[in-house]
């Protein structure tokens, strides 16, 4: 069959590598000049390299993610710093990292180990794993990750050094409005699975070149080329002129309702269109910094604290002079997840807070910076909240499935959902 694929971010390329495996082919409309969504390429001239439009991090639980790296030829310890979870504050007053161990006992080290952290706080946290762990990691409907921390009786200093910073760079929403069924999903399948589930992998290569290009390799790509209409067929579909079998959307949110209200003449869908139109968004920033010479700091990603109401808002620091190999060589990349704060400020304030947060809270001196490039992803993600309904992959037209990190599965607004939610898609044609 032909499909036609609107959207080339990872959803759209995860469908179009799953279409290829399947026989059919992929046709891809992409409305922006180039492809991977927002886990794309991007050309600084200021910094003078190629960045991803955002530092990301995955996790060994993307296994949908990795094993189609696997698939493409891409080794993932070739292209990615693997290392065991380690959440070192830049000041070096908190510490929380896994045991080089096999899961369970992996956990131990936390428990045993944690910097900053007294026995109770420790009990606490075990406290809050046995808890979910008895559930089966379900949580009562509707509930706030912030009225799960207080159910468990989590202390404060847990909820700012270790929930606080997890929750908003998992769900980039706040603990008191994010959704603490999909935080548990997220706990699941990385503290609770193995060892490698639990690692992070730092990308060594921009992200867009990394896996979108090499997914979308079969495919018969159309970048520059908006959809305003898709058009029904007596036996299929029509999109720029091209006559396909069946569509996967592959778009935003907004996009993709404006798509179906187009598509829905007679209102007679009505009810799941409008679905599509509740999603609200939280921007994402990243802060690229270019030193005059290497961070002389050996630690690749470091925990910043933020000030919730000013411009020191970096959460985490990752230095690529201490990563192996990295191609943004010396460059260092701070993030900004629920970046609202932002709005209105100009570059160079937001850029000077974030540099003043750097100097006061690393114990490794910031050596003087020469250029710097900040990217804000204004829809970054939707807002995590309680009681979202996702659409689910297949819609009330006969081969038209949906996909994107917001169609429902698992995970909130991440990567590896993106690509559970193509593949999904793509073999609902199979």
């Amino acid at each position: 069959m032909r499909i036609g694929i609107i959207g080339a971010g990872w959803a759209g390329a995860a469908a179009a590598w799953q279409l290829h495996k399947d026989g059919h082919e992929a046709i891809v409309f992409e409305a922006a000049p180039q492809i991977g969504g927002r886990a794309r390429n991007y050309h600084s001239k200021l910094l003078g390299q190629t960045l991803d439009n955002g530092q990301h991090i995955l996790l060994g639980a993307y296994t949908s993610t990795l094993a189609i790296m696997e698939e493409l030829g891409l080794s993932p310890d070739k292209h990615f710093y693997r290392f065991d979870l380690d959440i070192y504050s830049a000041d070096q007053r908190f510490r929380f990292k896994t045991a080089p161990l096999p899961a369970p006992f992996h956990l131990l080290g936390p428990l045993v180990n944690a910097k900053g952290l007294a026995f109770k706080d420790r009990f606490a946290l075990g406290k809050l794993y046995r808890y979910l762990r008895t559930r089966q990691w379900q949580v009562p409907a509707g509930q706030t990750v912030a009225v799960l921390l207080q159910h468990t009786q989590q202390p404060e200093v847990l909820i700012q050094k270790l929930w606080h910073p997890l929750c908003l760079a998992a769900l980039n929403t706040p603990i008191d409005a994010a959704c603490a069924q999909l935080f548990a999903h997220v706990l699941r399948d990385s503290l609770g699975g193995s060892r490698a589930a639990t690692q992070m992998l730092i990308p060594l290569r921009p992200m867009g070149s990394l896996w979108a290009e090499q997914a979308l390799q079969h495919a018969e790509i159309h970048t520059g080329s908006p959809v305003r209409t898709i058009e029904t067929t007596a036996n299929g579909y029509q999109i720029n002129g091209h006559r396909l079998d069946g569509v996967i959307v592959a778009t935003n949110s907004p996009s993709c309702h404006r798509l179906l209200q187009n598509l829905d003449e007679d209102n007679q869908n009505k009810a799941f269109v409008n679905s599509i139109s509740q999603f609200c968004f939280n921007p994402i920033a990243t802060l690229y910094l270019l030193p005059q010479h290497a961070w002389e700091n050996p630690h690749p990603m470091l925990m910043l604290e933020e000030d919730l109401h000013g411009l020191q808002a970096g959460q985490w620091v990752f230095n690529h002079a201490a990563l192996p190999d990295s191609d943004l060589g010396q460059v260092i990349a701070v993030t900004i997840s629920y970046a609202n704060r932002l709005h209105g400020h100009s570059k160079e304030a937001i850029t000077a807070a974030i540099r003043q947060q750097l100097q006061t809270q690393s114990v490794f001196p910031l050596p003087p910076i020469v250029a710097s490039e900040l990217i804000t992803e204004k829809r970054a993600t939707f807002v995590a909240r309680p009681h979202l309904t996702r659409p689910s992959t297949h819609t009330p037209w006969p081969r038209l499935m949906l996909a994107g990190d917001w169609v429902q599965n698992p995970y909130p607004a991440v990567l590896e959902g993106a690509v559970q939610s193509g593949l999904a898609a793509a073999r609902a044609f199979h």
